[in-house]
C-alpha cells in the first residue's frame, strides 16, 4: 500500500469509536476468516482441477481467497495494532470467526467443491456490497477494490453450476447432491458476529434492501432453476453458537494446525 494512502487511512481509523471499531473488528475476521479458509481448501485442487483451463482458474481463485483475506487482516491489523500475519495464524482456534461451511473437507468431490465457492461467492459479493456503501470512508475504499475480483468468482461459480446441472445425468445428479448437502451448513454463513447490529445502525455496516439473506437466496434460487435444479435454501442462521462466536467443527483445529505449521516454528521471522 502507497504510505500516502495508509497514513490517510490511519488518521481515518481514529475517528471510530471503542465499540466501533471492535465490532468492526470482528465482523472483517468473520470476512477474512471466511476467505483464508476457503482459499486454503481450494488449493487442494490445485494439480487436480478436471480439466487444466480450470486448474489454472481454481488455483487462481484460491489465491484471490487468500489475497483478500490477506487484505482484510492488514486492515483489522491497523485497527487492533498488530499484523495481517498474527491474525491470519498466531490466534487461538476459538478467536476465529469463519463459518462451518468453510471448514467442511469436500472429499476430492469437484461438485461440493464447487457448490462451497457458490455460496460463499454469493455472500461474499453482498458482504461487500454493504461494506462498499459504509459511511466509514476506508473501508468503504477496500471493499470496492476487492468486488471487482468478486464479481469474477461469481460468474465462474454460475457458470460451473449451469454447466453441470445441463450436463449429463452423472453431472445433474452430482452437483444436486452437492447443493443437498451443503444448503443445511451455508446457514453458518449467516450467523451475525457479535455487535453487528453498532455497525449496521451507524452506517458502517449498512443493511441491504431487501435484506441481505432475502438478496442472496434469492440470487441462489434464481441460478439453481435456470441450471434445471433445486435448492432449499436457508432463509436464516442456526440457532445455536457457531464460527462467528468461536464455536467450530471438529475438523477445524486440525485444518489450522496445518496451515499455521511454519509460522509457529518461528513467529518473529522475516522472510
Amino acid at each position: 500500500m502507497p504510505a500516502a494512502r495508509a497514513a490517510t487511512e490511519d488518521t481515518a481509523m481514529t475517528e471510530l469509536d471503542d465499540a466501533t471499531r471492535h465490532a468492526l473488528c470482528d465482523l472483517l475476521l468473520a470476512i477474512a476468516d471466511d476467505k483464508l479458509m476457503l482459499g486454503h481448501r481450494n488449493s487442494d485442487w490445485t494439480g487436480l482441477g478436471p480439466i487444466l483451463e480450470e486448474d489454472i482458474a481454481f488455483s487462481s481463485i484460491a489465491q484471490d481467497e487468500i489475497a483478500h483475506a490477506q487484505a482484510l487482516y492488514e486492515f483489522v491489523g491497523r485497527l487492533a495494532g498488530t499484523t495481517a500475519d498474527a491474525l491470519a495464524f498466531g490466534r487461538s482456534p476459538d478467536a476465529y470467526r469463519c463459518a462451518a461451511v468453510v471448514e467442511r473437507s469436500d472429499d476430492n468431490d469437484w461438485a461440493i467443491a464447487l457448490a462451497r465457492q457458490l455460496f460463499c461467492d454469493h455472500l461474499d459479493q453482498l458482504r461487500l456490497q454493504r461494506l462498499s456503501n459504509s459511511s466509514y470512508a476506508p473501508i468503504a475504499a477496500l471493499a470496492r477494490r476487492l468486488a471487482a475480483e468478486e464479481q469474477v468468482h461469481v460468474e465462474h461459480a454460475d457458470g460451473w453450476v449451469r454447466r453441470l446441472g445441463s450436463g449429463t445425468d452423472e453431472s445433474r445428479q452430482r452437483m444436486q447432491a452437492a447443493l443437498d448437502t451443503l444448503a443445511p451448513l451455508s446457514a453458518s454463513l449467516l450467523e451475525a458476529v457479535a455487535d453487528q447490529a453498532t455497525l449496521e445502525a451507524n452506517g458502517v455496516y449498512p443493511p441491504l434492501d431487501p435484506p441481505m439473506t432475502a438478496t442472496w437466496c434469492a440470487k441462489l434460487t434464481t441460478l439453481v432453476d435456470d441450471a434445471g435444479l433445486h435448492l432449499a435454501c436457508p432463509e436464516s442462521a442456526p440457532n445455536t453458537p457457531g464460527g462467528r462466536r468461536g464455536v467450530h467443527t471438529p475438523e477445524f483445529p486440525s485444518i489450522l494446525d496445518e496451515m499455521c505449521e511454519v509460522y509457529r516454528i518461528e513467529p518473529d521471522a522475516a522472510w
